[in-house]
């Protein structure tokens, strides 16, 4: 966390949108501060080359909401926000296609719980677009993050055994916001030999949401996937309340 002195002087903290899309016109875009100027003229922003400041929609003391156009052969990459007079540092990726996802974690780990007095512990996924960058190919140092995207999410099964099942008993994910909710602890009767409700899946992003709800369509989703360990409850909490006494 990065705290900044605030003063009578502009000062630029951040922006919402992480991403404009090249060849895509009137893309608006929401910057955060203080102390921004009132009256704010189109020259006051700028984006960098390929990309057109068209009007400044409304501004703040604290927002500033400006609606930009990105020129086709705009170049990919992040383009630092510069606003006339102003301070501080916010960026935005100038993208053509999102070309491969990743989520986060790469490992997660959840906890059963629920059926006695010992909680659940539930884990967080979150998918992260990038582009490749001028080489061409995924995943190496030139490519550019693109930031946080709105998946759709579902879990697949792991397989580590004959027979594995573990996707049926470990619990549910949300298909909206990412969030594992894990199982009731065992044991299971309507599992194999009793046993708890423990395993391991994987859990799968797919971008953009709506084509991956169309199973129907020839149009193929991008996908990224993470493993998740649903384990057996936390018996012992290693805390000491009374020390915040």
């Amino acid at each position: 966390m990065r705290l900044r002195r605030v003063g009578a002087d502009p000062i630029v903290l951040g922006i919402a949108e992480p991403m404009i899309k090249a060849g895509v016109s009137q893309q608006e875009l929401h910057l955060y501060g203080a102390n921004l100027p009132a009256s704010p003229s189109q020259a006051d922003v700028n984006f960098g080359p390929g990309v057109t400041v068209d009007r400044i929609v409304s501004s703040t003391p604290t927002q500033m909401v400006v609606s930009v156009s990105v020129a086709p052969g705009a170049a990919v990459g992040r383009r630092a926000v510069i606003l006339v007079g102003a301070t501080g540092e916010a960026d935005v990726a100038v993208y053509n296609t999102i070309d491969y996802i990743k989520v986060r974690p790469q490992a997660g780990i959840a906890r059963l719980g629920g059926a006695a007095q010992f909680p659940k512990g539930f884990q967080q996924f979150e998918a992260i677009a990038y582009a490749k960058g001028p080489d061409g190919k995924a995943d190496t140092k030139d490519d550019v993050e693109l930031g946080l995207i709105d998946a759709y999410w579902t879990v697949e099964e792991y397989t580590a055994t004959f027979n594995d099942d573990d996707k049926e008993f470990v619990g549910d994910i949300n298909a909206e916001t990412g969030l594992f909710t894990p199982n009731v602890d065992g044991p299971n009767p309507k599992r194999r030999h009793n046993a708890n409700n423990y395993g391991d899946v994987w859990v799968v992003a797919s971008y953009p949401r709506s084509l991956a709800m169309n199973r129907g369509s020839n149009v193929r989703s991008v996908k990224g996937r993470a493993h998740l360990l649903v384990t057996v409850p936390a018996y012992i909490l290693f805390e000491q309340p009374e020390v915040g006494r």
